[in-house]
């Protein structure tokens, strides 16, 4: 299992407004979205030890870098992250600003696909982190630079892949 190519809802929803896509059309690529949720429900449910594991592993990790770094910054940066073009872990973080997701929901420690953050360091103005995604047994390894904007926004500046 990978990320899907699919847009994403903010993107559905604004290519809707914009007359591009048809009514019928918005709701054929939501209910793709929900069919996804609906799977990954199922497959839970099949085996609740595997999912009740992993959902341990992923608040783990989300409560270390949220006490690190404070919940806010990690939210911000995954946000931020969740609007990269052509970066296909945006399936999992294009609502990171929705406070009423948990931050451990964004994180995919074992299960496939996974989304990994294995180094994070904010600086005043610049934020440098090395995240892992993708298949188990082929997992891409990127270092991504974020940077503030004069508005403090923080946006893409550079990202490289690993070998």
């Amino acid at each position: 299992m990978n990320f899907q190519s699919l847009p994403t809802p903010p993107e559905l929803f604004r290519r809707y407004e914009r007359g591009e896509l048809s009514r019928e059309q918005f709701h054929a690529a939501m209910a793709l979205h929900a069919h996804e949720l609906i799977d990954e429900m199922v497959e839970a449910r099949k085996n609740p030890v595997a999912a009740y594991i992993e959902q341990l592993r992923n608040r783990a990790a989300a409560s270390r870098l949220a006490r690190r770094y404070g919940p806010d910054l990690v939210r911000e940066v995954f946000a931020t992250l969740g609007t990269l073009p052509d970066f296909p872990p945006v399936q999992l973080l294009w609502n990171a600003s929705h406070r009423e997701v948990p931050l451990h929901c964004f994180f995919r420690t074992k299960h496939e696909p996974i989304f990994r953050v294995l180094k994070m360091k904010p600086e005043s103005h610049v934020v440098r982190l090395t995240i892992e995604y993708g298949e188990a047994t082929a997992t891409v390894r990127e270092t991504i630079t974020l940077v503030r904007d004069r508005f403090r926004r923080l946006e893409l500046a550079e990202r490289s892949r690993h070998a």
